[in-house]
């Protein structure tokens, strides 16, 4: 008669299996080099924009996943002037009010190697002009961008770097007086600036930001910088007279003399927000979750989403779903592969399986992958290398399964 324990074992794998094969692969572009995907959903639908080179251009576009296949690519803007980065991507938007989209990408400001601008384009009936999203004209890092819906226009945030002097630092060869700084901006209806806004004046330099609407108030994340390299994730709101005073999610006490390149994600429903991030403080590498139920004022315990016996690399994302339970995707090792993790935690604590739907390579080729759920499926979208050239691919995870 088997033993007990061999029978759990096979019953595991049989559903584990049976978890993968539900998963199936979406019919993308046939694109020869593509990457830097971003999803972004509403009440109804899906978007992805992308970037595209040849040896002359740089292309970004759009497509809507329409019946499990992406929709005939839409060209945003082209250029051969880009910042184009792994970690520091373009992005879409949609506003349901009204059907407007906003879309950003990085472009060079100057020929030294950190210089370049957050350039911004509307869409109604057509893409509009690029704009400048920030007012400074400083030749200086501006990236890690966020940007939601909000009113009848859209709301951004992103890494400003007018204080850091890096030109000077770089043809001078002096020491940067200036640290990065965190700042926003609300964007009306017609591709106005209304408004824009200093959070915080000393942010770590390339981590990303992420935003999202709670009960109508935009909340921001991101990597803070203290005096003594303590990098830890703070959080801020929106009020009537300006940014909130920031505050840390949870004291890790990461100390560390440079930035990680590893940002938080957060996401809302209701007055319910969700926090994820990565971090290194104790020597061990962790995933890391809080919950919030009264609208940021106050978050509840550590939850840690990785198994003690693996080794995350980060590169998050959080997706909440309509019960306040939310998913987190990030990268993690097992024997030495790369493989994106995926899992459930309930806002009890309660932790699901994880799956890994796929490998990937653990360098920077593939980037920060990106999920987004609709109609009781996740929608998960990456970059793998494929005969030394990128190429995005994207898969559709039914959330029964977690």
């Amino acid at each position: 008669m088997p033993h007990l324990g061999f029978k759990r074992i096979v019953i595991f794998l049989l559903l584990f299996s049976s978890c993968i094969q539900n998963i199936s692969k979406l019919d993308f572009h046939n694109s020869i080099n593509s990457e830097e995907s971003f999803l972004f959903a509403d009440e109804n639908n899906i978007y992805m924009s992308w970037i595209e080179s040849d040896s002359l251009n740089n292309y970004l576009y759009y497509s809507e996943l329409e019946n499990n296949k992406w929709s005939k690519k839409e060209l945003i803007v082209e250029g051969d002037n880009w910042f184009i980065n792994w970690a520091d991507f373009p992005s879409i938007s949609r506003n349901s009010k009204n059907g407007q989209m906003m879309a950003h990408y990085l472009k060079k400001s100057y020929d030294s190697t950190f210089s370049y601008d957050i350039k911004f384009l509307i869409k109604n009936e057509q893409w509009s002009n690029e704009k400048l999203l920030h007012s400074d004209n400083t030749k200086s890092e501006h990236g890690f961008v966020s940007i939601k819906p909000y009113k009848d226009g859209f709301i951004a945030t992103w890494l400003d770097g007018r204080n850091t002097n890096y030109l000077q630092k770089e043809i001078n060869k002096i020491h940067t007086k200036g640290p990065m700084s965190l700042r926003s901006a609300i964007i009306n209806y017609d591709g106005e600036i209304i408004e824009e806004y200093e959070i915080d004046n000393k942010v770590c330099d390339c981590c990303q930001t992420s935003i999202t609407i709670s009960d109508n108030i935009p909340f921001v994340v991101y990597r803070d910088r203290s005096d003594e390299e303590i990098r830890d994730i703070s959080i801020s709101k929106l009020e009537k007279d300006g940014w909130s005073k920031p505050f840390s999610i949870h004291n890790d006490n990461w100390k560390i003399n440079g930035c990680p390149v590893n940002g938080p994600s957060i996401d809302s429903k209701g007055k319910n927000i969700a926090v994820a991030w990565f971090t290194i403080s104790n020597g061990t590498p962790s995933i890391n979750l809080k919950y919030s139920m009264n609208g940021g004022k106050t978050f509840g315990k550590l939850i840690k989403v990785n198994e003690v016996d693996s080794k995350p690399l980060g590169r998050i994302d959080l997706e909440m779903l309509d019960d306040s339970s939310v998913i987190v995707s990030w990268i993690d090792v097992y024997d030495r592969k790369g493989k994106i993790s995926l899992r459930k935690i309930e806002k009890n604590g309660k932790k699901g399986k994880i799956i890994n739907p796929t490998e990937i390579s653990t360098k920077r080729i593939s980037g920060f992958p990106q999920i987004e759920s609709l109609n009781n499926n996740l929608i998960l979208s990456y970059t793998k290398e494929v005969e030394s050239f990128k190429k995005i691919e994207s898969l559709k995870v039914p959330l029964k399964i977690f």
